[in-house]
Order: structure tokens, then sequence, then C-alpha cells
């Protein structure tokens, strides 16, 4: 073994980049053989036979144009959606704020430019992933799926009789068959990873075509592991999707591309739309007199703060004033997550005031408009992805005076402090300087942060697929941070004597003070909690009694 391991070391330094790609390849395609080999009834005698098949599998004309129609109603493309779908390039950046139809848009491009190629609809977030799924994909003669670890409880909570993506093996080779997949960015980028969901899908992913969504929101290493597909990937058609970027990033893509002899097509949002002022910086000391008063108004407050603490705190705060508010977080049973997260945009969508209390986890996965935003201080993208939940429904044809929003100084830089960057806030604090109090549009927004400009150059992520050889250990993806999953003393007991799935009931958490954790039973993948240690509210969630 160690004689091969010199050899093929050996073999490796000697290879060309276009060779290394080829085995990279290779490898892909012996895993994803070895799988279907290994996964698929032994009693089939015709898998030469299925594989052919499914790999043959391709969107039928019309079907992602029907997606298009269906959502559209009746009515043409906006003149943005048809210049997306008739671009030219492999790799297209479509910037667009939020109401500009980008989703659709995308669907279009797909459906005029690459009609016989499967689809990966990538999202930056579990949670995004499976509202994409509900809001296009339900139709079951779409031939659609949902991948990612928590596609099965969602897909069940959805009430979608499609539990399609497991953890075996044989649940991955789906994506062989299906024309369109909703799915975290990690399924895609993972590969370049040597992930597992990544490696098993590769026949499909490389008759594919991609968009990836809310680019904006990749931390350092998952935008790196994007540049790196793009590279080596590079006869893979790619829709890169975002409110707004900084010129570092796209930069960095037309540095990629520019490198293998493209260049990149860029189609910005409706300048009517973008244009819209839709927001006003207010400077006020005292929040709750603001927050009250919008409520006495019958209008909708959304109150975002940056660490679940903090969330919890103004929670308190909240109630000791007489107001109870919807609280929505990271740290709830997961299925206690994905009821509150209902009832917080139903709150929105009826006639009653109503104030929610929500983390970052905000930013991309509620789909509300807010009459009064109030919000920590935070980085530049995360404050445009909030301003996005503001005045969200004004339209040039049914405009919606300029709503407004509040931002508070916390007293701590967490989660955001980064030995990288000792002062997360000073770019934040400049931008707003920069937008006053005068009314503002998304263009403002987008065209202020430009000029700043605060973004890193980046380079592609060296990957453990292509520049690993015959290696197969997978490597991190995204910036780790540190985390840990727990189970409840009453769930660990349910799981441990029934089958249901762990994922529905695993609470993740901040380790806790001191090591003691460690030595908790674990269950699953989670560690049990004990009850002295932990207190759980399923409208509130979850917070460490020390």
């Amino acid at each position: 073994m160690h004689k091969f391991a010199v050899r093929a070391a050996a073999y490796w330094d000697t290879c060309t980049d276009d060779q290394r790609r080829f085995l990279a390849i290779v490898k892909a395609c012996v895993i994803a053989a070895d799988v279907a080999g290994s996964a698929l009834p032994k009693e089939d005698k015709k898998i030469g036979q299925w594989i052919t098949e499914v790999l043959r599998h391709r969107p039928k004309p019309g079907q992602l144009m029907k997606i298009v129609t269906d959502r559209l109603g009746g009515y043409s493309p906006r003149p943005f959606q048809k210049t997306l779908g008739c671009t030219k390039t492999r790799v297209v950046l479509a910037q667009a704020g939020c109401g500009s139809g980008k989703t659709v848009a995308a669907y279009l491009w797909a459906a005029r430019r690459f009609r016989e190629r499967r689809l990966f609809f990538c999202y930056p977030t579990t949670g995004t992933a499976t509202e994409g799924f509900r809001d296009y994909l339900v139709d079951p003669t779409l031939d659609a799926q949902l991948v990612h670890g928590r596609a099965a409880v969602d897909l069940d909570l959805l009430g979608v009789d499609d539990a399609s993506e497991r953890v075996d093996p044989i649940a991955a080779l789906n994506t062989w068959s299906t024309l369109v997949t909703s799915c975290t960015v990690d399924t895609v980028l993972g590969l370049t990873q040597n992930h597992r969901r990544g490696l098993y899908a590769w026949p499909a992913l490389v008759n594919a075509a991609f968009v990836f969504d809310e680019i904006h929101a990749y931390d350092d290493r998952l935008f790196a592991a994007l540049l790196r597909f793009l590279h080596g990937c590079r006869g893979l058609p790619c829709l890169l999707m975002t409110a707004s970027l900084p010129q570092a990033r796209r930069l960095a893509i037309e540095k990629v591309l520019r490198g293998l002899g493209e260049s990149l097509d860029i189609v910005i949002g409706p300048v009517d739309l973008e244009g819209m002022p839709r927001y006003r910086r207010l400077l006020e000391d005292d929040p709750w007199s603001v927050v009250v008063q919008s409520l006495k108004r019958k209008e909708k407050v959304l109150w975002v703060v940056n660490t679940v603490d903090r969330a919890l705190a103004v929670a308190d705060d909240a109630e000791a004033r007489g107001i109870i508010p919807l609280v929505y977080h990271s740290r709830f049973r997961y299925e206690d997550r994905v009821r509150q997260h209902g009832r917080v945009i139903t709150a929105f969508r009826n006639g009653e005031p109503v104030l929610a209390i929500s983390t970052q986890v905000a930013e991309m996965s509620l789909d509300l408009s807010a009459d009064l935003l109030v919000t920590d201080l935070a980085p530049i993208s995360a404050l445009i992805q909030r301003l996005g939940r503001l005045n969200r429904r004004s339209t040039p044809d049914e405009p919606i005076p300029p709503k407004p929003f509040l931002v508070i100084e916390p007293d701590t830089e967490a989660p955001y402090k980064d030995p990288d960057h000792p002062t997360p806030f000073v770019g934040a604090r400049n931008w707003l300087k920069q937008l006053g109090t005068m009314p503002l549009s998304q263009t403002d927004l987008a065209q202020r942060w430009a000029d700043l400009d605060q973004g890193r150059g980046l380079e592609p992520l060296e990957s453990a697929w292509l520049d690993g050889g015959f290696e197969t250990t997978p490597r991190h993806l995204r910036e780790s941070s540190p985390g840990l999953y727990v189970l409840l003393e009453q769930d660990a007991r349910v799981v441990e004597t029934s089958k249901l799935d762990p994922v529905r009931v695993t609470i993740p958490m901040n380790p806790p003070k001191g090591k003691e954790w460690q030595t908790w039973r674990q269950v699953a993948f989670a560690r049990v909690a004990p009850a002295d240690s932990i207190t759980y509210d399923p409208t509130r969630g979850a917070r460490w009694k020390n």
C-alpha cells in the first residue's frame, strides 16, 4: 500500500492540469459506479440498462417553461427576465433586488438556453432550498426533488408523499433521473471537496445546468469553492444570482473566466423597481418607543438581532412591556422551527399587528414584508438582506411610501468576530453614514456598497477532488464554526425506542461552558442534554441554564 501511494504521488506530480482534471472525473465516475453496483438491488440483473435509461432522461419540451408560465399566471415576462433568458455566455451574473422576479428569470434562462439539461437550483441554506421547492416544484408532473440533510422531514411536514432524500447511498442515485433538483449549494459545490453526495451525483451533474442563488451570502471559503467549480467544471453552464455583490467578488469571478478565455454576462434588475424609494433610516435612541407606536398603528414589526441570546433577551423585554412577540431563530427542535416559521409568515399576512424577533435566519428564509425594521448593526451584506424584508411588496404600479428602519449598536460583535476581520462593523458604519436619512432604493444600497468596496479579493479554493489526486477524504466546504447537536432527554428516549427520525427533534446549539458535555451519552449524531442543563419552550426555543 505504501509503495502504491509513493508511485501515485510521483505520477501525480508529472500530470498536467488537464490530466489532473481527467483523473478527478475518473475518480468521481468510479465512486458513482461503485455506489450503483453495491446499492442497487442485487436481484436486478439489468443494472447497466437502468443506468443507461436514467442518464438519458432529459426534460421534455416545455417542461421547464411550464414552471415559468404557471408562475407568471398569464402575464408576459418582464424585460429583465427576457434579457436573462437570452444571454449567451456560459456563466451569467444576475444582480437584482427583492421582488424583481429573479427566480422566474432563472427558470426562463434554463428553459430557453438549456431545455435538454437537468437543472440544479442551489440555495445557501436548507430553509431556502425547501422554500424554493415548495414555491415552484411541488407539482408531481415536474419530476423534481428536494435534496438536503433535512429534506425527508421537510417533505413530510409539507405533506408531500415523497421522502426522496435519505442518508443511504441509493437515495443519492435519485438525482441521476431527476429533472429539477432544489438543493443546498453544498450538494453541488461539495463535489470540490470530495463530499459523498456530490461524488455520487456526478453522472447527473455532468449533464446539468446550475443556478446558484444568494451568492452574496457565501462565506469566503464557500465563495472560493464556487470559483473553483467555475474553473474546474468549465463546460457546465452556471447562473449566479444576488441582490448585490462587492466589486472584489465580481472581479474574482471575471478573473477566473478570463483565465479560461471566457467572459461574464451581467444582467441588472428592472431599473424602475430597483430605483423605487423603499426605506428611510430613523435616528432614534429608544427603539421601543418606535416599536410601540408602530404596533398601535396595527403594523408589522421585524426586529433582527445577531445572536440567539440577544433574541431571547429582547423577547423578555417585550413581554415585560405587555407585548407578546413571535420568536424565530435556529435553536429549536427542527419540527418546532418549521412550525414557528409558518406562524411568523401567517402573522405577517393577516390584518393584526405583530412583533417578530429573529436572528440572521430571517435574512433569507422569511418571505414577509415589514412596516418597521429594527436591526442590530451587522456586515453590509447582512443589513441589505434584512432590509429586503422591509416594504417588500411595493411596486412601480402600486408604490408604497418608504418604510422606516432603525439600526442598533450591539454590545458585542458576535457572531461576526473573525481574526481576519478584527473590526467587522467599520464598513457597515461607513455605509450607513453614506446612506443618510433620505429615502433609499435598492440601487442606493448596492451602489453605496460598491463605492466602499470593502470586500477582499479571493482566489479559487484548493480542491480535494481536483487537487487531491487519488484522495477521497472529504474536506470542509464552509468556514466551520463550533456547534453541537443535542437531543432533549424525552426525545432521545423516543428516538431510541421507535423509528422517529432524529433530524426532526435535534437542536443546534453552541457548546455550553466547560467540557462536561463531552461525557453526555450520544444518540444517533447528537448528544443527550441532561434536563438540569437546558430549558426548552416550543415557541421560544432552547437555552442553557448556566
